[in-house]
């Protein structure tokens, strides 16, 4: 993980492409028309997963365990954490502060795929709000689809709108309002 991390945060500045991909699975989750939290499932991109469980499946089982989770919930969640779990909400002109990270798991899928699942707490108002998923450079990628979103958020009225800049790559959904 050092060596991923190393790699991920390191001084020189690549321009080429992101090296990480990982898919988004949202679901707000309201009381009412609020969102008291967010549950997401960052399903990382096979190469990714391979490395990942090189370095954090230390009984090689195919499994995550209690401890093996913990620490990949403090080394990798933290660096995350600095960057607000790679999330912007905004609410007309105001921005939400997630208030914790609660409930994180770390499964393989049948593709050999790592899912980390876990639940954002905030607060906010879901009519005209917009959720950002990116990072702050092209590093990581992160790919929103409405078959993603969908399944799980039926109540919502929402695009989704790529966004790619200079800077980083990530997608946008626009909430327009709660059915």
């Amino acid at each position: 993980m050092k060596l991923l991390i190393t790699f991920l945060f390191a001084n020189v500045v690549l321009f080429a492409h992101p090296h990480i991909f990982i898919d988004i699975y949202p679901k707000i989750n309201m009381q009412d028309t609020r969102a008291t939290s967010l549950s997401l499932q960052w399903k990382f991109d096979q190469m990714t997963s391979s490395l990942l469980i090189m370095d954090y499946d230390k009984n090689k089982d195919g499994k995550f365990n209690k401890k093996e989770t913990a620490k990949i919930k403090k080394s990798a969640m933290r660096i995350f954490k600095k960057y607000n779990y790679c999330l912007k909400i905004m609410n007309g002109d105001k921005n939400i502060k997630i208030q914790k990270l609660d409930n994180f798991v770390v499964t393989v899928d049948k593709m050999d795929r790592i899912v980390y699942s876990f639940d954002l707490i905030c607060n906010f108002e879901v009519k005209d709000s917009i959720l950002l998923f990116y990072y702050g450079n092209y590093y990581i990628a992160f790919m929103l689809k409405k078959s993603m979103v969908e399944p799980l958020n039926k109540n919502l009225d929402f695009s989704i709108r790529k966004v790619d800049n200079s800077r980083y790559f990530g997608y946008a959904m626009m909430i327009k309002d709660v059915r």
